[in-house]
């Protein structure tokens, strides 16, 4: 008897959905690999610094508290989710009634759409078990706690993970330490407030104002930010042979010397990218006196940019394709016309220029001059970096960037290019052949039978049909939230249109 558990092959002809995916290359982990060595204790999402000290704070209020009125209740995850849980949806009206223009404020979007009583029902908003009556401020059930903090607050080594005697998430004595401090900024009775908001369930507007000393982007005590400089100016970690890891502070420094040197005319909107063609440029002319640092970032650029040129060969054919199949011998074909019929309007190899034509042949959907350009970039990327292969491939493995990955870049060129390559229609065909193989390869992998495949195209009997359309996209480096974390803690300010290094930033960076 046929028993779909035991047996779960996939029958094609039945409905399925197409799941989401920004990768289809399977290329990318190969930079998120790279930047998150490089930037602990910061995410992408993790959006302003005084978070910690919030959470530190709320996680050693919660503790106390329970202790005091119910002894029982203080190792209960249940419990101390639901608290944490209304501590946050509090916090975001707390900001949104005194400080509605800040960004970085998570539950902010709740909180706007349920401002209109008087009393605010906290319970109602935050309690996981409210879910299926109604939508609250925050889907996953662990809150913006669990979902964006409790990975950094660990590896920053303010929190230990529940395990043990203990159930619940507790405190480290430097997470203690900044909890203290951050409770220095306000007094007693906004704490009391606080607790009896979040116990009760219920708090009145009126009262919020109150509040607004715990606001997330004003860092007043000197103490709390004497704090914030030693927590991220101490050493991500040990190697194995007990010599400390700084990447994160070395990257930090690195930003705030762009920042006083050749970043002082770069508006915040293009500081990232303007930062890493910096540094890419920088380490292209003279590797050997690159630290390991520099090298790190160098490798995260050289990895988008070989992406976004690989990553061409496939939207050129997944844009070329309709929902109806096609040969696809018809399509290569008629990709190879718009190749040989395209005249670039300049003869350059300098990268940065490549890349603008990519990104040019996007918006003037032209296909064939896409592969063209992606040709012409894939070339210059390997060139640029042939004498340094080995060193590129040696640095990465001692890393432990998994320099095997399909996306390390290196390693990505040596497969695509080699010394004989040259822009024709051999190349772009190649090209595109691997890029349509490894997405079959990684989509096939990640689908799962019955809840949606997630290709973009499928190719059988020699036809080829289109199932999605995404657009290509970068991976996003962390580098923009460091900036608003060492902004939070007075490193650099925004000065008219542009940032500087303070007097502050200048003794990190100068190590006083």
């Amino acid at each position: 008897m046929y028993e779909a558990h035991i047996a779960p092959f996939p029958f094609w002809g039945s409905k399925t959905n197409s799941k989401g995916g920004r990768d289809p290359l399977a290329v990318q982990n190969s930079s998120v690999v790279i930047y998150t060595n490089m930037i602990t204790g910061i995410t992408n999402v993790t959006g302003r610094v005084r978070y910690n000290g919030f959470f530190c704070w709320l996680l050693t209020l919660i503790a106390k508290r329970l202790e005091q009125i119910d002894i029982t209740k203080i190792d209960s995850p249940t419990e101390q989710i639901k608290l944490i849980r209304r501590g946050e949806l509090l916090l975001a009206y707390v900001m949104l009634d005194s400080y509605r223009e800040v960004t970085g404020v998570s539950g902010s979007i709740f909180a706007q759409n349920h401002f209109g009583d008087e009393t605010i029902d906290l319970a109602w908003g935050a309690d996981y078990e409210n879910k299926n009556q109604h939508r609250i401020y925050w889907q996953n059930p662990w809150g913006i706690f669990g979902q964006y903090y409790i990975g950094v607050l660990s590896q920053l080594r303010l929190i230990f993970f529940p395990g043990g005697e203990h159930k619940t998430y507790r405190v480290t004595e430097e997470g203690l330490g900044l909890a203290n401090i951050y409770a220095e900024s306000f007094t007693k009775e906004v704490e009391e407030l606080f607790w009896n908001s979040i116990y009760s369930g219920k708090v009145t507007k009126s009262s919020l104002s109150e509040m607004n000393d715990m606001a997330l982007h004003l860092i007043e005590n000197e103490n709390e930010l004497a704090e914030y400089a030693r927590i991220f100016c101490k050493p991500d970690r040990q190697d194995i042979t007990g010599n400390d890891i700084n990447h994160r502070i070395n990257s930090i420094k690195l930003i705030m010397d762009y920042i006083r040197t050749d970043g002082k005319e770069v508006l915040p909107r293009n500081f990232v990218l303007t930062f890493l063609r910096h540094n890419f440029e920088q380490v292209l002319s003279n590797m050997d006196d690159a630290s390991a640092d520099q090298l790190s970032w160098f490798l995260y650029e050289l990895n988008e940019l070989s992406h976004a040129a690989y990553e061409a060969f496939h939207f050129a054919i997944l844009y070329s394709i309709t929902e109806e199949p096609q040969p696809l011998d018809v399509i290569l074909e008629n990709l190879r016309i718009e190749f040989e019929s395209y005249e670039p309007s300049e003869s350059t190899e300098e990268i940065y220029a490549l890349y603008d034509n990519v990104k040019q042949c996007y918006k003037d959907r032209n296909y064939g001059a896409l592969v063209y350009e992606a040709s012409r970039m894939i070339i210059a990327l390997y060139k640029s970096i042939e004498d340094h292969i080995e060193f590129l491939l040696e640095f990465g493995q001692h890393e432990n960037y998994d320099v095997q990955h399909p996306g390390y870049a290196p390693s990505l060129l040596i497969r695509l290019v080699d010394e004989t390559s040259s822009v024709n229609w051999s190349f772009v065909e190649n090209c595109i052949y691997f890029a349509i193989n490894d997405h079959l390869r990684s989509s096939y992998s990640k689908s799962t039978i019955g809840q949606g495949l997630v290709h973009n195209y499928m190719v059988e009997d020699e036809l080829i049909w289109r199932l999605r359309r995404p657009e290509p996209v970068r991976t996003s480096p962390r580098l923009q939230n460091v900036l608003q974390y060492i902004e939070d803690m007075k490193w650099i300010e925004l000065s008219g249109d542009y940032y500087t290094i303070t007097e502050r930033g200048l003794k990190v960076l100068n190590n006083v």
